[in-house]
């Protein structure tokens, strides 16, 4: 897994591109904001237990998830890791650095928590200290 981290540290285009495609869809900022859908340990954009999710959301998440699956492929490639290794180092940048107060997120665990001023983001096992 140590060479997740060295993506990590060469693709930072990537680090900027994966979560902003989330943000630049209105309505998946939204149902951000409002608990519906969160980000997960795995690099991916995900539905939150319980929540209830139209169609139109659905595909909206499942389209942004389809264009990090499609960057995560190419930047792996050009760096000789896994997919998964790519997803995960990225899953590590915005962990640490791009879940807001409010935002629900999906650990390791496959457990839905919230961050708050008070409980900060856990962060995955496989992320750099």
């Amino acid at each position: 897994m140590m060479r997740v981290f060295s993506a990590a540290l060469i693709g930072g285009a990537l680090l900027l591109a994966a979560p902003a495609q989330a943000q630049n869809d209105n309505v998946v900022a939204q149902a951000r904001a409002n608990g519906q859908v969160g980000e997960q340990a795995d690099g991916y954009l995900g539905f939150v237990s319980g929540a209830s999710i139209s169609a139109d959301l659905r595909g909206r998440v499942e389209q942004i998830n389809i264009q990090r699956r499609a960057l995560y492929t190419r930047r792996a490639a050009e760096r000789n890791v896994s997919v998964n290794e790519m997803a995960a180092a990225v899953a590590c940048e915005v962990f640490e650095r791009r879940i807001a107060v409010g935002e629900r997120y999906r650990n390791e665990q496959g457990q839905w928590r919230q961050r708050t001023a008070t409980a900060p983001v856990e962060m995955p096992s496989f992320c750099p200290d």
